[in-house]
């Protein structure tokens, strides 16, 4: 096949639907869990990732939900004094926090994964386990190699900066 390197193929591209699929994903899920429990995205992605991994600083909370540390700021002060978490401080840093869920917002976990799992339920509606599997190493292929592409960027990055 030629391709025509004046037009890109924008709209049936892989990059594209993955992005729309994402995107789409994430407003379901932003969208029933605001209404069902009054969250935010980003006050049930803390949640989880503090289900998961407690006791987090706000650096390595950010990195494993994927948002800017300083944009953390206001939303952990009101998940605060909501109740939702709380900040001790680090043990091996004073100068640090640690972020942790309290009983009030762990007892939301099952109901954000519960909405997560219905949701996907619905939106895998017509495909079936084996399609939804086979999907799997395809992603994590173009994971991987979009990871190789930004470790070399920024490791060359780093070699002029240096």
């Amino acid at each position: 096949m030629i391709w025509n390197m004046r037009k890109l193929d924008i709209k049936d591209s892989i990059g594209t639907l993955i992005v729309l699929t994402s995107k789409l994903m994430e407003q379901a899920a932003e969208h029933e869990i605001k209404n069902k429990l009054g969250l935010t995205s980003s006050q049930w992605k803390i949640i989880l990732a503090l289900n998961l991994f407690d006791g987090l600083s706000q650096k390595e909370l950010a990195d494993k939900i994927y948002v800017d540390s300083s944009t953390l700021v206001p939303v952990i002060d009101k998940m605060e004094t909501s109740g939702l978490i709380e900040r001790r401080p680090d043990p091996k840093d004073r100068r640090h926090n640690r972020i942790f869920l309290t009983k009030k917002s762990e007892s939301t976990v099952d109901s954000i994964i519960k909405i997560i799992l219905h949701l996907r339920k619905a939106l895998y509606r017509g495909m079936s386990h084996k399609d939804r599997e086979s999907m799997r190493p395809h992603l994590k292929k173009i994971i991987n190699n979009a990871d190789k592409i930004l470790d070399k960027t920024q490791s060359g990055r780093k070699t002029r900066e240096g």
